[in-house]
Parts: structure tokens; C-alpha cells; sequence
């Protein structure tokens, strides 16, 4: 369909009762169209409009038309189109009903050796290099009324939770390159929520492990901190972070502004796994992330400092955002490249 079609038929839509041709001539002119007299008669030849009484309204085609236009917009805007041979293998069907909102969030952006990183990752997943290394994000987050759709809020369950992810990438057996992130950590403070992800399928590529963690805000100033229960060492983070909102990056950030790091760090909406052959994709449909770089006052993260990925591993920045809802897609698998 033309843009001056598709436009042509929003016109119509908009207008249920109809328009006079005046009146559709003089929108289709404010949309850029130089002739919508010949606009319109393609319309009629296509079977998508047409006039009565001197009213143009669409069609039964004509509104089949526009709903698959929306469609194939909506498509073209998927972060995270299925591919050919892609199939959907959720592991409990309202999972994906589930809904819940970030109330605030702490990205902790590293950079990290590329060989370091590969070493805990399976094939075939592998590091994404930008700026000639790799990265994971410490990132700790404050979830607020988990529920299933349709319930009050206060029917949801509230809990902090802190994931290390890896940017990454897989080739699938097509070929095709897709991109997302790995988790090689997380712990949850609730119990309940650590033994749902380790029992699901859709988060059983690694293990929640359990801590004790706390969010507080004094101000500007919010300080985190993460205390892993027994047996899950190595993941003692503490942190104080300024949150008033900075526009540039810190010193020494290879990132040149927010919109450099857009792509690489912000826009993953994908988390992967590997079992049998397949590759698992857990997508999270999310409003946009609020994203502002901010000040670490104080930064412990046992992880990075003294873990496997410590040689070599530099704080690179640190992003704060608010109020983030979103929910889970039905799980995907697709068969990979060997």
C-alpha cells in the first residue's frame, strides 16, 4: 500500500459518519497529496473507498486494508520479529499476562574483556564488541505489583531483584544474526519469585540464587546494596549513586552521549538460553527506559572487581531509570548455526 493510500484510508477511518469529498480533497492536500482527485478514483478502482450521497466512506475492504497496514507497521517496529522456523514453547501459557513495573532501576555499564566473557557464555552465544570490548550491565531493580493481569495491585508481589547481563549475539541456522543478552547472574529477594524462575522454563539457563537487598533513597542520593544468601558467593554489591540526571557521559565513558549507548545497551529486549539444540528467546515488551546517566558516589560490585570477569574490567558508567512497565512475550526457541 502507497503512504498516499494508507493516508487516504486513516482520513476515512477517522471519520466513521463519512466526509464530503471537499473535506477528504482538502485533508489529502494537507498531507502532502497534489492530486487526490486521482488518489481517490485508485481508491475506488482498488475497491477500498467510495462515495454515497456525495460522502466517501471506506469499505469493508477498505477497513480490512487499513488493519493489515497497521499490522505490517506493527511488524516493521518489532524489536524482536520471530525469524522463519522460529516456534512459541511457553512453559505455563498466562505467564505471558503477567504484568509489573520497574519503580526504579540502576544500570551499572562494564566494560569487559571479550575472551573473559565468552568463557561463560554456551554456544553459540558470543560476545557483542562495541568500541573494541564487551559488556554487561549490573542491573538492580525495584519491582513493584507483579500480578496477572487483571488483578488490584495489591494482589501483586513486590521485590528487588539484580541481574548481570551480558551483551550477546547467536547466528541461527538460517544464518541471521540476532542480538540480546545473557544472564550470567541474578539473585531476587523473595524466595517465592527464586523458586518460580528456577522451575520455569523460561528462566532455567541459569540460577536465581537468593540475597538479601535494599533500595534507598535519601534525596538525590540512592544507595543499593546486595548481601547473596549461602551458596551463591561472589556477589556482594553495594552503592551509592547521585541521581541527579546528567546529560553527558562521565569522564572517561567511551560513550559520546545517551544516544550513542541507545542501541548497544538500552535497546535489548531480548534474554537467551541454550538447551538442546535451540536457542530460547524470552522477549519483555517494556514501555521506553527513561534512561539518565548519574553519579556513583560509592561502588562496591564483588562481581566485576573480584569475579571471573575482574581482569580487565572497567566501571564504564552508570544509568538510572524510573517507572518502567512491562511483561512477558509467550517464550520462542529456533534451531542455531553448528
Amino acid at each position: 500500500m502507497s503512504p498516499e493510500a494508507l493516508a487516504a484510508l486513516v482520513a476515512l477511518a477517522l471519520e466513521p459518519l463519512g466526509l464530503t469529498e471537499r473535506g477528504l480533497t482538502a485533508r489529502l492536500r494537507e498531507a502532502g497529496i497534489a492530486e487526490p482527485a486521482a488518489l481517490l478514483g485508485r481508491l475506488v478502482t482498488a475497491g477500498w473507498a467510495q462515495a454515497s450521497r456525495g460522502t466517501w466512506v471506506l469499505t469493508p475492504s477498505g477497513h480490512k486494508a487499513l488493519r493489515e497496514a497497521h499490522a505490517e507497521l506493527e511488524r516493521a517496529q518489532d524489536p524482536s520479529p520471530s525469524s522463519d522456523g522460529m516456534e512459541t514453547c511457553p512453559s505455563v501459557p498466562w505467564l505471558t499476562q503477567v504484568q509489573t513495573h520497574w519503580v526504579e532501576a540502576i544500570s551499572v555499564n562494564y566494560a569487559v574483556d571479550p575472551g573473559l566473557l565468552a568463557r561463560l557464555l554456551p554456544a553459540p552465544l558470543e560476545p557483542e564488541v562495541f568500541h573494541g570490548t564487551a559488556w554487561v550491565q549490573v542491573l538492580m531493580s525495584s519491582l513493584r505489583d507483579m500480578r496477572p493481569r487483571g488483578l488490584l495491585p495489591l494482589m501483586g508481589v513486590c521485590f528487588y531483584q539484580v541481574s548481570y547481563r551480558a551483551a550477546v549475539r547467536y547466528r541461527n541456522a538460517k544464518g541471521d544474526w540476532r542480538r540480546g543478552g545473557y544472564f550470567v547472574r541474578s539473585e531476587t529477594s523473595d524466595p517465592v519469585m527464586r523458586g518460580v524462575g528456577n522451575a520455569l522454563k523460561e528462566f532455567k539457563f541459569h540460577e536465581f540464587g537468593e540475597a538479601q537487598m535494599v533500595m534507598a533513597r535519601e534525596g538525590d542520593l540512592l544507595t543499593v546494596g546486595v548481601d547473596p544468601e549461602a551458596p551463591f558467593p561472589g556477589g556482594k554489591l553495594v552503592g551509592v549513586f547521585d541521581t541527579d540526571p546528567r546529560t553527558q557521559p562521565p569522564e572517561g565513558s567511551v560513550w559520546t552521549d545517551l544516544d550513542a549507548l541507545h542501541e548497544p545497551l538500552v535497546e535489548c529486549y531480548d534474554a537467551f538460553g541454550v538447551d538442546d539444540g535451540f536457542v530460547y528467546v524470552l522477549t519483555i515488551d517494556r514501555a521506553p527506559w527513561n534512561a539518565r546517566f548519574v553519579t556513583p558516589v560509592q561502588l562496591y560490585c564483588e562481581y566485576l572487581q573480584e569475579g571471573p570477569l575482574a581482569p580487565g574490567a572497567r566501571l564504564d558508567s552508570v544509568l538510572h531509570l524510573t517507572e518502567c512497565a512491562y511483561q512477558w512475550r509467550p517464550l520462542r526457541r529456533e534451531r542455531y548455526a553448528r
